[in-house]
């Protein structure tokens, strides 16, 4: 289950900086249909993310830099954390929620920037069209993670629009869905420690400083 949960948060770190790449104001990408801006993205993205691996090989704090610059705006972190919350919303204070909505928010950071040194230039994605004329306020991009050697991973990624544009919010991969194992494993802790330590956990969590495995940095 572990290893499960592990490919989850590396495929949607993966899924959601390809998204996030837009934010590179030289893109010339339209943010009104989720599908092709998706597709687009996903070249330009991992070419920087390869072009960069040099200098994250000696300074891995760089990825934090690099998610929050490319990926953090076009992911919707308040939106989450109210689903990853859900029932415990009722309780804490505005300030309190709002305190978790920051804690969480980098805590995410630190979580994919240490999946994405894992990443292996290999890696690519094929986003599969849709020939949908209508979009819903939540619209889901279908997708696999190819790998020469190793079987296709099949996502399904969720995007939503609150009038800020597409943002991502989760994803699932054999049935298994990141902000619903995020709410389970987060309101378990909540009811076993409490709101306030929650967040002082999250805190903590997202100042841990990166580092590479043995053979993490061999990635051609």
């Amino acid at each position: 289950m572990k290893k499960i949960l592990t490919s989850l948060f590396a495929c949607f770190a993966l899924l959601s900086f390809t998204f996030g790449a837009q934010a590179d104001t030289n893109a010339q990408f339209k943010n009104d249909d989720p599908y092709e801006l998706f597709r687009l993205v996903t070249e330009k993205a991992f070419q920087r993310f390869k072009q960069d691996w040099p200098k994250v090989e000696q300074d891995p704090e760089l990825l934090k830099v690099i998610i929050r610059e490319e990926l953090l705006p076009y992911i919707d972190y308040e939106y989450a954390s109210f689903k990853v919350l859900g029932k415990h919303t009722r309780g804490p204070s505005r300030d309190e929620l709002m305190k978790f909505v920051d804690a969480f928010r980098d805590y995410i950071v630190t979580v994919y920037a240490q999946l994405f040194i894992n990443y292996r230039s290999e890696q690519t994605i094929i986003v599969e069209p849709s020939n949908s004329k209508e979009l819903d306020k939540i619209v889901v991009v279908k997708s696999k993670i190819v790998e020469p050697g190793r079987p296709d991973i099949a996502v399904t990624f969720k995007l939503i629009n609150r009038g800020k544009g597409w943002q991502a919010f989760d994803m699932e991969a054999e049935g298994i869905s990141v902000l619903s194992t995020k709410r389970k494993e987060i309101g378990d802790a909540i009811s076993r420690i409490g709101f306030k330590a929650v967040i002082n956990d999250l805190i903590e969590k997202a100042d841990k400083k990166l580092n590479f495995k043995s053979d993490d940095k061999n990635v051609s």
